[in-house]
């Protein structure tokens, strides 16, 4: 089963520093690969073997439409002994075993730069709207975007 998170950029950045630096003893808990996502509470969809797509939502101040920008596979849940993420408040969080990030996210702090699954092309082409939250999905349709998110950037 596939899994939708929508979640907000500085978030997401905090999280990609964390992966790609790894700062903070959460983190280093966990094998290289991991990325730690948050929720505001834990539903029945995020076991470890579920596949999740990273959605991030639209930050007209960043000038960012929206995207994309990872895929991976949940390695297990925990609530949370203090805060982490800098904007909201995540009480649980959510260890991915990424499968594809965009090298340009990876490379870039800018999200202008990124070349991610847009929301034009998960309307278009999947019928698909993100919303706020966690969203099932259809395996057909996870594993088409997965498969975009992965040769993105060899088009």
């Amino acid at each position: 089963m596939y899994i939708v998170i929508n979640g907000k950029i500085n978030n997401f950045l905090f999280s990609l520093d964390d992966y790609l630096n790894r700062k903070s003893s959460l983190i280093r808990r966990f094998e290289d690969g991991i990325f730690i996502w948050g929720t505001s509470r834990l539903y029945s969809v995020e076991k470890p073997g579920t596949k999740v797509l990273l959605y991030l939502s639209r930050d007209e101040e960043k000038g960012f439409d929206g995207c994309i920008v990872l895929s991976g596979e949940i390695e297990e849940t925990g609530e949370l002994k203090e805060k982490y993420w800098p904007e909201g408040e995540w009480p649980y969080y959510i260890v991915i075993k990424v499968s594809v990030i965009p090298k340009s996210v990876l490379e870039n702090k800018d999200p202008k730069r990124w070349k991610c699954v847009t929301r034009e092309v998960l309307k278009e082409k999947f019928n698909f709207k993100p919303m706020p939250g966690i969203q099932k999905l259809d395996d057909k349709i996870g594993e088409e975007i997965e498969k975009i998110l992965a040769n993105i950037e060899k088009v």
